[in-house]
């Protein structure tokens, strides 16, 4: 069928272009000089955590937009949807979920972060130490998905 590899491409490019994106992004983040840093972050951890926020979100959004598409498919019968969804049943597939889970917490960790600043300004002035207290949580609730979600890959790779 013909809908369900138009499904999976877009998907793909969805996925490839949204990555580009991001490589796009951190590229020019990379190339700041230091008298071309905004007065705001001046290319610290602040600066960093403002960018890993825009581009999980976008990441995010991404997923959300192909996941709907790729849903809509089950209104044409459990074979369309289920020939549409075999790419992300394949085991280098894996690596893309992690992701998502890493950019759908670090996202969700510094919204949080941010809403602390919106309601206690003061707090911002320990900026620093929060984005570093975040980084720990975000550690703390990542590798032991990302673990466990790699392992079932590899377990089901050629190369196991």
């Amino acid at each position: 069928m013909l809908a369900p590899k138009l499904i999976e491409g877009f998907v793909f490019v969805l996925t490839v272009g949204s990555g580009l994106f991001v490589l796009y992004l951190l590229a020019d983040l990379l190339r700041l000089r230091k008298r071309d840093r905004g007065p705001a972050y001046k290319g610290g951890i602040g600066q960093w955590s403002w960018a890993a926020h825009r581009i999980t979100g976008i990441l995010v959004v991404a997923f959300l937009f192909g996941h709907i598409v790729d849903t809509f498919a089950v209104g044409f019968g459990p074979e369309l949807y289920n020939e549409t969804i075999s790419l992300y049943q394949q085991w280098w597939f894996k690596p893309f979920e992690v992701a998502l889970v890493a950019a759908t917490i670090f996202h969700a960790f510094n919204g949080l972060r941010i809403i602390l600043f919106d309601f206690w300004p003061n707090l911002a002035l320990k900026q620093k130490q929060f984005a570093y207290a975040e980084l720990v949580l975000f550690l703390i609730a990542f590798l032991p998905a990302a673990f466990f979600m790699l392992r079932s890959a590899y377990e089901h790779s050629p190369f196991s």
